[in-house]
């Protein structure tokens, strides 16, 4: 069992709380899951039935974008954004896809609003490792981290508002030419790309 590779970063974002009210007003929330409002920007990142059009970031989002590309190294094409309006909004264990990503790019997470507690937990169930994420902190997973553990947002009676923004790296088709270094694919995929091993000597949260 690879360790638990993840870099969080607290206080990543200095305008979080105009970014906070700008979420809360401005976005035209999407209502089609029942445990919690969702929106996307950017290129459209599909998954559990639910499908979303292409739509360009606007400026507020795009800065934590900025942000998060800053800490991941690279860029990011893709906003999937969950609202969570009180501590009863959840999100089970899953696994995220990286069919459609762009190999060895990371994942990034943006709070926004109550601490919540994103839980991890390894694929064979012998482990478990709890992260509060804090309001305006950003949080990195790589390609590793989703094949061998699962992640969820359990349920917090007394939490109240949050906003996560979750950032991914789409494969365009200029990403999937050769002359990318990161898009280059795996003829063995137990072979660790030389970002993630980069990513994985950085990784403060890296639990053995």
């Amino acid at each position: 069992m690879t360790a638990l590779e993840i870099r969080y970063t607290a206080n990543a974002l200095p305008d979080a709380a105009d970014a906070l009210s700008f979420m809360t007003r401005e976005v035209r929330w999407i209502e089609t899951m029942r445990a919690r409002k969702t929106a996307s920007f950017g290129l459209p990142y599909n998954y559990s039935g639910q499908a979303y059009a292409a739509c360009e970031m606007p400026p507020v989002i795009a800065s934590i974008r900025a942000r998060a590309a800053a800490l991941a190294a690279h860029p990011f094409n893709n906003c999937l954004c969950n609202l969570y309006e009180t501590g009863r909004n959840t999100m089970g264990f899953h696994q995220d896809s990286y069919e459609g990503l762009v190999p060895s790019s990371l994942i990034a997470i943006a709070s926004l609003g109550a601490t919540r507690t994103l839980v991890f937990r390894s694929i064979d169930r012998a482990r478990v490792v709890a992260v509060p994420l804090e309001h305006g902190s950003i949080l990195l997973m790589n390609e590793t981290t989703q094949r061998e553990w699962q992640h969820a947002v359990k349920r917090e009676p007394d939490a109240g508002l949050r906003v996560s923004l979750t950032f991914r790296q789409i494969a365009t088709q200029r990403e999937q030419g050769p002359e990318n270094e990161v898009s280059e694919p795996f003829a063995d995929r137990s072979v660790t790309s030389r970002r993630s091993q980069r990513f994985a000597a950085r990784a403060p949260y890296k639990l053995g």
